[in-house]
């Protein structure tokens, strides 16, 4: 016996009202119930002048409505009953529905609701692409010096710090008034922004280098001391007044290597990394079937630029960063535009600007090879493009000016 639902009853409701042969209502009560959409009624409507039997169609269409509408009713959201004071409060306005948690950090990760994940002693602070609570965690005593009334820890001070009463070890929050983006679609200014005031943070209160900021203690859980400053929400500019940023030059702040990279300032150094290395790699895919292969190859080489961080950022963000980097300069890195390029920036006349400005006759001499080596790096491309096009090598050779040979050479 078929299971029955609210398409079904509609029909046999149909058949028990017994309409006349030749009403145009009795083929729903034939047909599949999946035929019983708004799109057949009224293509019904529109066929068909008998007034009963649009009477019944029109009837038959308000109680298809009602199902649609029935089924769109939303479910009611499960809610997330804390009595939170200003300090806490804005953390939790950002916590991702369902974070990952976990009571021992050693048995891994588990995504959970929301209103179960607070249940467990470590908490996803943000969510996927966006920073809102800025997190430093200190693994040293520091419970006598936040809870004092004066902040002495260095830096600006923190919105709450959630205290291990064992050990005095803590994480530091800072709220942010705006959050930042991290995903494929961020601006890589307010990034590298974010990733030096981070850098600040870290140095002003001496936070761990290896802490990826994931994870951090559940402010709410039993276990750990909550210590709440004054909850305000920080810009940018009033967390980066506060800190010594000369070191990291804010705005165009690169991490020193890969090896030493931080918080946010992993996914700079990862795309500065990866987008250099892009601009000259693209060169080896410019054919047809290259898009796809470039966009592999560009994932594999984040994949690696990746492995080598203390912390290694999530798959989610590391494939972002790819699709970003891949996208662009398949867009905009073309043999047409690298051409072009090549012509602007090594005309006659540039190059011999820069045979004088060379300080003697071999840095001259490495100048003009440079020239020689990129131009020919384009003219290389350009055939590997057209013989993928398949353009003969005597057409190749003649069009980019090389003798046949050369151009058998350049795509093997």
């Amino acid at each position: 016996m078929s299971k029955s639902t609210p398409y079904i009853d509609l029909q046999a409701e149909i058949r028990r009202r017994k309409y006349p042969e030749h009403y145009w209502i009795r083929w729903f009560a034939q047909a599949t119930p999946l035929s019983i959409d708004l799109d057949n009624i009224d293509r019904c409507l529109k066929q068909n002048p008998c007034p009963e039997d649009r009477a019944a169609l029109l009837w038959l269409r308000g109680e298809v409505q009602a199902i649609l509408a029935a089924k769109r009713k939303p479910k009611p959201k499960q809610q997330l009953a804390l009595d939170l004071g200003p300090c806490l409060a804005p953390f939790f306005a950002h916590t991702p529905p369902r974070p990952y948690c976990t009571n021992d950090l050693k048995s891994g990760l588990k995504v959970r609701p929301l209103p179960w994940a607070v249940a467990y002693r470590y908490l996803q602070a943000n969510g996927k692409g966006m920073v809102w609570t800025l997190i430093q965690d200190v693994d040293r005593d520091i419970a006598a010096t936040a809870t004092a009334p004066e902040w002495t820890l260095g830096g600006p001070e923190a919105d709450a710090v959630v205290l291990n009463p064992e050990n005095g070890h803590g994480h530091l929050f800072w709220y942010l008034k705006a959050g930042v983006t991290t995903t494929s679609a961020a601006r890589l200014g307010p990034m590298r922004y974010l990733a030096a005031i981070e850098d600040g943070l870290r140095r002003a209160v001496g936070g761990d280098v290896g802490y990826a900021g994931l994870i951090t203690k559940n402010p709410v859980h039993k276990d750990w001391r909550v210590v709440e400053r004054h909850g305000k929400l920080w810009t940018l500019d009033e967390l980066g007044a506060g800190l010594d940023l000369s070191p990291a030059n804010a705005k165009k702040w690169v991490p020193a290597s890969l090896e030493e990279a931080y918080g946010t300032g992993r996914n700079v150094g990862i795309f500065t990394e990866a987008r250099l290395w892009a601009y000259r790699a693209i060169r080896d895919y410019w054919a047809p079937d290259g898009h796809s292969r470039w966009h592999e190859a560009v994932l594999e080489h984040v994949e690696a630029l990746n492995r080598r961080l203390r912390a290694p950022l999530p798959y989610s963000e590391v494939r972002s960063i790819s699709k970003s980097i891949a996208k662009w300069t398949w867009q905009h890195i073309t043999p047409q535009e690298f051409r072009a390029m090549v012509e602007r920036t090594h005309t006659p006349e540039l190059q011999a600007r820069r045979g004088r400005m060379a300080t003697n006759q071999s840095d001259a001499g490495v100048a003009s090879g440079e020239a020689r080596r990129v131009a020919k790096e384009g003219l290389r491309a350009t055939a590997r493009l057209m013989r993928a096009q398949g353009v003969t090598y005597e057409r190749i050779a003649e069009t980019i000016g090389v003798s046949t040979y050369t151009a058998w050479n350049w795509c093997r």
